[in-house]
């Protein structure tokens, strides 16, 4: 549960930007970042210096931007595991109008899981492409999936992701999946 605005940005911003920075720092590329908090059109600055930083490889100066995409159902599954100590499938939970929440378990056919989830992270990278960002900004998606993912599932996704995605302005798209360890860079096409 995410009860103060404290770990609603611990953990929708420092955590996605910190996950970023251990799979991308490496020698050659040394990242430093400033978080700044507030209603600014970014996340945190970033400094970046080494032998891979030029100007047709990694920007000595940029930006992160971060979003969260997750089930509709997310907050529910997650009120429920707290309170009842276990959910079924996130398509299968709903609020009653007596405020109680239920659960029903739900199947998937093959990959239909992936599909749906893929859906939702093009409508919001979409979401965020509108946004006029400033030059070399890199958008961190931090994904909750809707059910565990295998290695393959993953590749799935990231196909899915891939072949939706339209021109944009974002210099990088840097997808994770923080409870699977899974992640994966797109260099969309230029916006123009």
């Amino acid at each position: 549960m995410r009860s103060s605005p404290l770990e609603k940005k611990l953990i929708e911003e420092l955590l996605p930007i910190c996950n970023y920075v251990q799979a991308n720092y490496r020698p050659g590329r040394y990242i430093s970042v400033r978080w700044i908090n507030g209603n600014q059109q970014y996340d945190a600055e970033v400094v970046q210096s080494g032998s891979f930083v030029t100007p047709n490889y990694y920007p000595a100066n940029s930006y992160f931007e971060v979003t969260c995409i997750m089930h509709p159902n997310e907050y529910l599954a997650r009120e429920l595991l707290d309170t009842k100590g276990m959910a079924y499938g996130l398509e299968g939970i709903q609020r009653l109008k007596n405020g109680k929440i239920e659960s029903q378990p739900v199947s998937y056919c093959g990959d239909e899981h992936i599909h749906i989830f893929s859906k939702l992270v093009l409508k919001q990278i979409n979401k965020k492409a509108v946004i006029n960002y400033p030059p070399d900004t890199t958008l961190i998606v931090d994904c909750t999936v809707n059910t565990v993912y295998a290695p393959y599932d993953w590749k799935i996704l990231v196909s899915l992701v891939e072949e939706g995605l339209s021109a944009m302005r974002f210099r990088e798209i840097y997808l994770y999946d923080s409870t699977g360890q899974h992640n994966h860079s797109f260099w969309p096409s230029k916006d123009t």
